[in-house]
């Protein structure tokens, strides 16, 4: 007696995988009625414009002049002003003045505030500036700078001390713009670092302090290397926002002065964009601060 065995039903398997890649068709379409808005913002107001900067970095354009082609004389001539020197350098300045201070005060607070004992008070009140716009804060304290009226300059007078004309002083306008950057930047980074913080498990701390060792110990063998990833995450998005929302302040409280003492590439390149409609020059001085930002950035991933 021959078996005989039951006919496969193709019909339905070919019907089948047609309706999953209908559906699977429909997925997709839906996906792209919903990114295509974004889609089309994004490459409308960001891919086009950087392209667009680049192109214009190699030409001569001041808007109301038609566009000449220089090739990279607007990058060599960069290196040539004497004005780059002092605009590197009070970059360097204000970075370095603006993100170590950023990086260990968040994380010193975050301590404090991940213990049992902070109150919810207490944190909101830490928290309070990050609602503030940088606008609205430079222009609080372009008033508490303030010489005759200021209240820090109330303060110093207070405990016998001078009044300092922080804001048009060649020695302490800088240190002033970057205090209160300092201040802008304290929240944020100490949202980031308290949430690393509650990653790390308390089992960790528990063992330490069984085997007898100190707060300072515990920071160091636990905590710090613990939260590195955050550090990195924290140091890349201090040094950015310092490097490209330094404007703000600067434009408010100082506008570059006094001398260009308090004078960043970032300004200088709204400057001669929007001021001295040097759009070539402009477009330069961004994408070589793009460049120095880029490197600054693979170097910390690799190290």
């Amino acid at each position: 007696m021959t078996g005989t065995r039951p006919a496969v039903p193709l019909v339905n398997v070919r019907g089948n995988g047609r309706r999953k890649e209908t559906k699977d068709w429909k997925a997709g379409l839906w996906a792209l009625v919903f990114l295509g808005p974004n889609l089309v913002l994004f490459l409308l107001f960001t891919a086009y414009p950087v392209v667009y900067g680049l192109y214009l970095s190699f030409f001569d354009y001041s808007v109301l002049t038609p566009a000449v082609y220089v090739g990279l004389d607007n990058y060599l001539n960069f290196f040539q002003d004497p004005l780059s020197a002092k605009l590197i350098g009070n970059t360097l300045y204000f970075a370095i003045g603006a993100v170590i201070p950023s990086m260990i005060l968040p994380l010193l607070i975050a301590v404090l505030l991940n213990n049992a004992g902070m109150t919810r008070l207490w944190r909101g009140l830490y928290f309070l500036p990050l609602v503030t716009s940088g606008v609205a804060a430079a222009a609080v304290w372009k008033w508490l700078y303030a010489r005759d009226f200021g209240l820090v300059n109330y303060g110093l007078r207070q405990i016998g001390l001078e009044p300092i004309d922080w804001l048009f002083s060649l020695n302490w306008a800088m240190p002033a713009v970057i205090i209160m950057t300092v201040w802008l930047l304290l929240p944020f980074n100490i949202i980031l670092y308290t949430a690393g913080l509650q990653e790390i498990p308390r089992d960790y701390y528990e063992a330490a302090q069984i085997d007898g060792a100190s707060t300072w110990r515990q920071f160091r063998d636990i905590t710090a290397p613990l939260i590195t990833p955050t550090t990195f995450f924290v140091m890349l998005t201090t040094m950015l926002g310092v490097l490209f929302g330094g404007f703000d302040t600067i434009n408010v409280m100082t506008q570059g002065g006094p001398l260009n003492e308090t004078n960043i590439l970032i300004y200088d390149i709204y400057q001669n964009a929007f001021q001295y409609f040097r759009m070539g020059y402009a477009s330069a001085q961004a994408y070589l601060l793009f460049v120095v930002v880029f490197l600054f950035t693979i170097l910390n991933w690799v190290l």
